[in-house]
């Protein structure tokens, strides 16, 4: 990274009945609604003390394990905020720890997500501040100072703009793009609706389960079956009739 020092603007948060709304809603029914934008896996918890957390990014970029505008991107913060760090994926030194932890709880940041390492994990945890990296190392950054807040950044192979929705827990780190947000919100609602009524079908013993079959999996497997008839057929030249249904 050259000797950069960009700092961009933040656009407004959205409502509180937003954010609100959108921590009822779980990670896997956000990425069953976009298929997209769900950060690599490795990116985790650091600590199993938290609770699902949801807010708009403000981003980051340092050199390989350097934490200087990070330190820089916390005055920006506002409450609720989540601060999105990308570190290269760099997992030999630590960005982050339990003092600035501290910090950014007093502050009122949501959480921090870092594509790179963190250390302290046992005070973090006492702390019970949410932190969500690829790695963690107990060896110190470096604070060479140059980095850009507030741009575009690339965490966990996703692209992630200043305001965009964060959702994270012990599953996994999603983002919603905030020039999405209206559209989808309505589309969550419907996945969330068929979630929690599980189709109107809820799992219960054999009886249940085979009326369950039947309507929503007996036609696939029937065209799967026949799919690989097919294929044997052209395969082997074997002349096979397929009754259709």
């Amino acid at each position: 990274m050259s000797g950069s020092f960009t700092f961009g603007e933040l656009p407004p948060p959205p409502s509180p009945e937003v954010i609100e709304e959108l921590r009822g809603y779980e990670i896997a029914w956000i990425s069953d609604t976009m298929e997209l934008h769900l950060m690599d896996h490795r990116i985790r918890p650091i600590h199993p003390r938290l609770s699902r957390i949801v807010g708009p990014a403000v981003t980051v970029t340092v050199p390989p394990g350097d934490f200087v505008m990070i330190s820089a991107a916390l005055k920006t913060a506002r409450p609720g905020d989540v601060l999105v760090v990308d570190a290269r994926g760099d997992m030999s030194r630590a960005v982050w720890g339990e003092y600035f932890s501290g910090w950014a709880q007093g502050l009122g940041v949501a959480a921090i997500v870092i594509d790179g390492a963190s250390r302290d994990v046992e005070g973090i945890e006492a702390l019970g501040f949410p932190v969500f990296a690829r790695a963690t190392i107990p060896r110190k950054p470096t604070i060479g100072g140059h980095g850009e807040i507030n741009v575009p950044v690339s965490c966990g192979g996703v692209c992630v703009i200043p305001g965009d929705i964060v959702v994270a827990d012990r599953e996994g780190v999603i983002v919603i793009p905030a020039r999405h947000l209206e559209r989808l919100l309505p589309l969550l609602r419907a996945t969330a609706e068929r979630e929690r009524s599980h189709n109107g079908m809820p799992a219960g013993g054999r009886a249940e389960y085979e009326a369950f079959f039947e309507k929503s999996f007996a036609p696939r497997v029937a065209a799967a079956r026949r799919e690989q008839i097919i294929a044997i057929t052209f395969a082997y030249g074997i002349q096979i009739i397929v009754n259709q249904p």
